[in-house]
């Protein structure tokens, strides 16, 4: 009874997803208030359709998983091509380096590397649960990991996700008033670590020195400091200048596949890097959770 009433706080703890709250403490009707305020914060109700209010829960759904479908369609339009190299390449040790056989001891440590009570993908696990057993299903999951390395694909299901969705404005009533965030599985969460793991190791002498978002020790705040600055060096000169404040939700959201390839190309990486690369996603598949129900 007891390990039951234990493994029931540590559902609703992890559920609640509270992270200052001191380790033991086992208020379970204070992490259930978090829960249900969640739950009625992240509740979707309906959805303006055509300028009308939608709530039936089907058409809901379908309009978000028709709305997401579009969004991240495969393209055929023609594009330009990349046709030159880049300045900044790896070397050819570099780029073997990079392509070296998975060892079991870098699956585990990658696995010690993921937060342990992270919200489950569709396979339902978290870390903990492989840690807590790895002496028994770690010799699994890493032939499982392996495989992929050496086929350059994933086993059908092992890539899906649900995509959640997250209100960014207090009362939400179109499609783009939701982020939506991707719950992937496991397996597809430690070979993704893996490969930037192993990417951080050249990056830094492929990209800008003037890039500061998304990087160690560099701010993202870094952008909007420079431009201050230079507004304010304009009207101090007394200079003419043109400010452009592009929104590049769009090229953050989605890539090109393709296009992907191709740059890595251009930087150096070897073939077996971009297999792996496209491996990962070119078998993905996901389903839009619509309060607790995933669509197709």
């Amino acid at each position: 009874m007891q390990d039951i009433k234990s493994s029931d706080a540590r559902n609703s703890f992890q559920k609640a997803k509270i992270k200052w709250a001191i380790e033991g403490d086992e208020n379970s009707k204070f992490f259930h208030g978090i829960i249900n305020r969640k739950r009625f914060t992240l509740a979707i109700r309906g959805i303006m359709v055509d300028g009308e209010w939608a709530d039936d829960p089907s058409r809901v759904k379908d309009e978000f998983r028709a709305h997401f479908a579009d969004r991240f369609q495969s393209l055929t339009s023609n594009r330009c091509k990349l046709n030159f190299v880049f300045p900044n390449r790896i070397d050819s040790d570099r780029a073997i380096e990079l392509e070296s056989p998975v060892t079991c001891d870098e699956i585990r440590k990658t696995v010690w590397a993921c937060g342990e009570n992270k919200s489950p993908g569709p396979d339902g696990f978290t870390f903990e649960f492989f840690r807590k057993f790895w002496v028994d299903i770690g010799p699994d999951f890493c032939a499982a990991v392996v495989w992929f390395f050496d086929h350059c694909s994933f086993a059908r299901g092992c890539n899906s996700a649900f995509i959640a969705l997250i209100p960014k404005v207090p009362d939400p009533k179109f499609v783009n008033d939701f982020c939506p965030i991707s719950l992937i599985g496991c397996l597809y969460k430690v070979i993704t670590k893996i490969l930037a793991m192993r990417l951080s190791m050249v990056i830094s002498d492929l990209i800008s020195g003037v890039q500061t978002a998304f990087l160690p020790k560099r701010q993202i705040l870094d952008g909007p400091f420079i431009i201050n600055e230079l507004l304010s060096w304009c009207k101090s000169k007394k200079k003419q200048a043109m400010v452009f404040k592009v929104d590049f939700a769009k090229a953050y959201d989605s890539i090109r596949w393709d296009y992907l390839d191709e740059v890595l190309h251009a930087f150096g990486f070897g073939v077996k890097w971009r297999a792996w690369i496209r491996g990962s996603l070119s078998s993905g598949m996901a389903s839009i959770v619509i309060n607790g129900s995933p669509t197709s």
